[in-house]
């Protein structure tokens, strides 16, 4: 097997290049010894997904991205920003059964 050139830049330069998210896989993938092809084959993915990934590419398939995190012991957090709104269109509402912005509970259960 060839070895793997280790990278001279920390991880948290690493993580403003390439994002987060990529440098933080890329560091578990190597502290666990992992090449990007043996992580491939335990995940289920290609080896060019785990790449694209640790590269920092952004158009990465959630079940993919999951079945990585996994396979290094990792998990994906998603948190509600504080300081910021979301509106709810009347369509999306109805079907989890919420409010929409500027519509009152009486007008969506007419």
């Amino acid at each position: 097997m060839p070895l793997q050139r280790k990278s001279r830049v920390d991880i948290s330069q690493r993580a403003r290049d390439r994002g987060a998210l990529a440098a933080i896989v890329n560091a578990r993938r190597q502290e666990l010894g992992l090449s990007q092809v043996e992580l491939a084959d335990l995940a289920g993915v290609s080896p060019t997904f785990v790449h694209n990934l640790e590269a920092g590419r952004t158009q990465v398939g959630l079940d993919r991205l999951l079945a990585v995190l996994e396979t290094v012991g990792l998990h994906l957090q998603v948190e509600r920003e504080a300081r910021r709104e979301v509106t709810v269109g009347a369509a999306i509402a109805r079907q989890f059964g919420l409010e929409a912005d500027g519509e009152s509970s009486h007008e969506r259960n007419s």
